[in-house]
């Protein structure tokens, strides 16, 4: 089983589904659906698989 991402609690899994759902650009839209996944216990890997996004570049952004 892939290791769980850790991600600082500055927003509660419902405020990111909520920034996803509300976000106008469709990259930032896309950043926050990943984050989302990841807040919910998906690992990195599933989640920019369901999202259609690089894995590298997943790690990218949760890392930041």
């Amino acid at each position: 089983m892939p290791k769980q991402a850790y991600l600082e609690k500055h927003y509660s899994s419902e405020e990111l589904k909520n920034r996803y759902l509300k976000s106008q650009d469709p990259v930032e839209s896309r950043r926050w659906h990943l984050i989302w996944k990841v807040s919910l216990g998906w690992s990195i890997n599933n989640s920019a698989i369901m999202i259609g996004l690089n894995y590298e570049y997943s790690k990218e952004i949760i890392k930041r």
